[in-house]
């Protein structure tokens, strides 16, 4: 039996996460919406840090979206950029579909047991559904439910030529928690993944949970940080984990197009005591551009 192994602090940031306040402030009877959140043009999706909101858009919209992560400070010097281009198009109020491209780029010295690598690559394909169970607005809680699947040609960790499946299950809880200023957010994110390099199966599992929280300094900025926790299972064990905690900025440019900044530092969790930096980057960087037309 796998056991998801958290800080305490972190716990308290998870019940945040989920709700645990207490209830938001009435809201103004003569204009319910005056200072609210909804009102600023913004969803929740993209204010968070590496978290994501449950909004998807409302009914017809279109997006492309463009993630950009970059990995860095593992031990031997190893680098990779990962970014994922999709086009996202909203079905219904409840339902929206994902499709893009991968690509990776892998900067790998030769040393400790790495192949010297120094390549960008198109890695492979992605596709995502979400259904969007509760909506913040109309309930206590707002929740999506997301599946995405995903191939690469490639290793995502070496990029040496292999295949790889996996299929992502997430679930998207959020919150307003102060009315039309400061939201929270809890994911929980199960991957199971399968490789075959040099004609052998590998399999592998992974746990993820991100609680943060996001706050409205005006309609066009918000700013925030959130703490992660990763889990590696390999052949039902645990093999890694890693606690990783930092701060994230969003900013509107203009009505359709929105930027995101979030950075992530490893620190010592409450298990091990140490960093990972064997199974794990130190830093991490995430830039996400969104379009909407």
């Amino acid at each position: 039996m796998t056991v998801l192994i958290m800080p305490r602090f972190s716990c308290l940031l998870l019940a945040a996460g989920l709700g645990f306040l207490p209830p938001n402030t009435a809201r103004s009877q003569e204009d319910p919406h005056e200072d609210s959140f909804a009102a600023s043009g913004f969803d929740t999706e993209h204010i968070f840090g590496f978290a994501e909101g449950s909004d998807i858009g409302p009914r017809g919209e279109r997006e492309i979206e463009s993630t950009n992560i970059a990995s860095f400070g593992a031990r031997g010097g190893y680098f990779n950029a990962d970014t994922e281009t999709a086009l996202r198009y909203v079905i219904t109020d409840e339902l929206r579909l994902s499709a893009g491209a991968l690509t990776d780029y892998f900067q790998i010295p030769d040393k400790q047991g790495f192949n010297n690598r120094n390549t960008i690559t198109l890695s492979g394909a992605t596709t995502e559904a979400r259904w969007n169970l509760s909506n913040w607005r109309t309930a206590p809680f707002g929740m999506t439910l997301s599946i995405n699947p995903d191939w690469r040609r490639n290793d995502p960790v070496f990029g040496r030529s292999s295949q790889n499946f996996a299929a992502g299950l997430g679930l998207l809880i959020d919150k307003e928690v102060i009315p039309g200023k400061f939201f929270a957010v809890l994911n929980l994110i199960y991957e199971p993944s399968f490789a075959w390099p040099g004609g052998h199966l590998d399999r592998e599992q992974s746990f993820t949970i991100i609680a943060a929280g996001s706050y409205a300094f005006s309609q066009n900025i918000l700013a925030g940080a959130e703490i992660r926790h990763e889990n590696q299972v390999q052949d039902g064990n645990l093999g890694a984990h890693a606690l990783y905690f930092g701060p994230n900025i969003f900013v509107r440019l203009t009505e359709d197009f929105t930027a995101k900044l979030a950075w992530a530092a490893q620190i010592p969790d409450a298990a091990a005591h140490h960093l990972d930096i064997a199974n794990y980057q130190r830093h991490q960087v995430d830039l996400l551009l969104s379009y909407n037309f």
